[in-house]
């Protein structure tokens, strides 16, 4: 069976050793022509370059082989039933139908016209198996016939067999083992995967039914995979990337398709199981609960008066919000206890922490060139803190700024400015605290808008995970901008909201990555799975109702501080709902449950939760949380 199927590759596929592209199967002929007529078929060939073409088999009521889609003429204009027609019958009718705007007339086309136009253009036919008269799960004695008439016509070496019917195709392998058989799939693959590979089958999956390791999993027991149908540039790239050999497409130019890169198999390995992840609250303080600090940045105060601008938040180790006023130059600092407290400030919103715990902040607005940075080291805002003028190569919007490394060492640190509109990233190097130059990445998927957002990854600045508003959140490793996290378009939450917010952490070994999901402004996250492959894992609602209503609020900020392996403390920031604490661990991790807000502190320094004691200690900050040990976050 592997041998049929090699052949199989080598016949459809122009593979080379680095690039290559998979076959294209013209659905039902092209889309220039009534489907599945001469003219659709002769279009496939001829205007689109398709390499193969696929064809629907029924039997009319005289015995005859012709294509249509469906039991009945009707969706074309008929008014026949193909099994109780005769082929005169049938060829007296005259078919339109309008494709891109365009309105087509044409025939029924028998299937030995088919064949003989795959034969004149060289192209190979995938013949479907529908349920028709003598060709079924139940009945197959009209299939010899077809079967004859297609080495008739010297394709048996090539013809592939087309059908979802597996009584039809073990009856095709048993009898006709000469000729090529995919059985006709979509997420029921995994049910079939055993009988697939049992009787040597290509799977032709529906799309959006498969990933890269449904690919690879076939790939193991050698035997390739088709999709069906593929019509847009996008999934051609996400199909054939996956490495998919054969592509069914109704108006894809194969001509004007990239070439791919062969696939490393060997890299690509079964995600994990999911972990099982429990999120308990620690505080939150939220316009909806009433508990919010005086002046919390907010899209109206209690009292009416107007927003503070306080877009972007930075978060301590140990908890402490910090954002920026911009319309008063104000720093305000939001701390676990529910106070809020202000100091000195810049003219913008962009603020984040490096991976060392030095605050910087942008201070010229948000479109300067040459732009300033202001660095508080260790996050100390009561020191005198560093100015740095940089100077971008490509001038653009920055809303908001993040960083890795560290920015006051030998070794140096980035701070990450996504302009709006640009289709790669600005890496800004300073090094102890002195601006050295700028570093543009390899171009990514997306140009970004005023609200794009870099979220950093291990302090390697070539590894993050970039969002642009309503394109979701894309990987970036070293040049390789091609690996998709979650979100898109026209779908659910987060898909189709446009809020920014994401962070990335690992727990229990898993990759993990957290995203806003709630209504647009109002917070609330989803976590998902990266290692195990898995949309969800937990998901916690939004903080409220009380979303910004002026433009400046696009969404969440948040910052993960790993306690244990299987235990961290994501922190979220909310403008114009609240903010809060959660702890995120494993279901097989002790951890606190049903907390709220904080209770009175029992002295300065201590917060009793439900009997577990948080100690914001004044000598070595942090928060220790009590899960049958004192542990330290770090």
């Amino acid at each position: 069976m592997k041998k049929v199927f090699t052949l199989l590759v080598a016949v459809f596929c122009a593979i080379s050793a680095w690039a290559w592209k998979p076959t294209f199967i013209g659905h039902r002929g092209s889309y220039m022509g009534v489907m599945n007529t001469v003219e659709a078929y002769t279009n496939g060939v001829d205007h689109y370059g398709y390499q193969g073409l696929e064809c629907d088999v029924r039997v009319t009521a005289d015995g005859y082989y012709v294509i249509s889609h469906d039991e009945t003429t009707n969706a074309v204009g008929g008014n026949l039933t193909v099994a109780n027609a005769t082929l005169a019958e049938l060829q007296a009718e005259t078919y339109t139908q309008t494709r891109g705007g365009v309105t087509y007339t044409g025939h029924i086309c028998t299937v030995a016209e088919y064949l003989d136009i795959c034969v004149e253009k060289n192209v190979t036919p995938v013949v479907e198996l529908k349920w028709t008269t003598g060709i079924n799960n139940n009945d197959m004695s009209n299939f010899p016939g077809l079967a004859a008439l297609i080495e008739e016509k010297g394709l048996t070496d090539k013809a592939i067999i087309l059908t979802s019917m597996r009584n039809s195709l073990e009856y095709v392998r048993t009898n006709f083992p000469a000729l090529k058989c995919q059985f006709l799939c979509n997420s029921n693959w995994a049910t079939h995967f055993d009988w697939i590979v049992q009787w040597g089958l290509m799977p032709s999956i529906q799309a959006g039914c498969l990933d890269k390791y449904t690919v690879k999993k076939f790939h193991d027991k050698g035997l390739d995979v088709a999709v069906w149908t593929v019509n847009s540039l996008a999934n051609y790239k996400l199909y054939g990337e996956m490495g998919v050999v054969m592509i069914t497409c109704d108006y894809l130019m194969p001509s004007e398709m990239p070439e791919l890169e062969d696939i490393d198999w060997n890299s690509i390995v079964e995600p994990q199981e999911p972990l099982e992840v429990v999120v308990d609250t620690i505080f939150s303080y939220t316009r909806e609960k009433g508990n919010l600090p005086v002046n919390f940045p907010s899209g109206l105060e209690a009292d009416g008066s107007p927003f503070k601008s306080a877009q972007q938040a930075a978060i301590s180790k140990d908890g402490v919000f910090y954002t920026n006023n911009y319309t008063t130059s104000t720093l305000v600092i939001l701390k676990p206890d529910g106070t809020l407290s202000e100091a000195p400030g810049t003219s913008s919103h962009g603020i984040c922490f490096d991976s060392a715990g030095n605050l910087i902040q942008r201070n010229d607005g948000i479109t300067s060139n040459p732009c300033f940075l202001v660095i508080y080291p260790d996050g100390d805002i009561t020191a005198t803190p560093i100015e740095i003028e940089i100077v971008l190569d490509e001038p653009g919007q920055t809303n908001f700024i993040s960083a890795t490394g560290d920015v006051m060492s030998e070794e140096g640190g980035y701070v990450y400015h996504y302009q709006n509109g640009l289709y790669y990233v600005t890496l800004v190097n300073i090094v102890n605290g002195e601006f050295q130059g700028t570093e543009l990445t390899e171009p990514v998927s997306f140009p970004s808008s005023t609200a794009g957002v870099i979220y950093p990854i291990d302090s390697d600045p070539y590894h993050f995970i970039y969002q642009v508003r309503n394109q979701g959140y894309n990987l970036y490793k070293d040049g390789d901008k091609g690996k998709y996290i979650t979100g898109s378009l026209n779908t659910t939450p987060p898909n189709s909201n446009s809020s920014v917010g994401g962070a990335y952490f690992v727990l229990d070994g898993h990759e993990m990555f957290l995203y806003t999901s709630g209504s647009n402004y109002n917070g609330g996250f989803t976590i998902r799975d990266m290692s195990a492959n898995a949309a969800a894992v937990a998901t916690v609602p939004a903080m409220g109702t009380g979303g910004y209503a002026a433009n400046p609020s696009v969404g969440s900020f948040f910052r993960v501080v790993p306690v244990e392996s299987k235990c961290v403390i994501v922190y979220e920031y909310t403008m114009g709902n609240g903010y809060a604490a959660y702890d995120v661990h494993t279901s097989d991790y002790s951890s606190i449950s049903s907390i709220n807000s904080p209770k009175k502190p029992t002295d300065s320094n201590y917060y009793d939760l439900m009997g577990h004691r948080f100690q914001f200690h004044p000598s070595s900050p942090g928060i220790y949380i009590h899960h049958g040990k004192k542990i330290v976050v770090k």
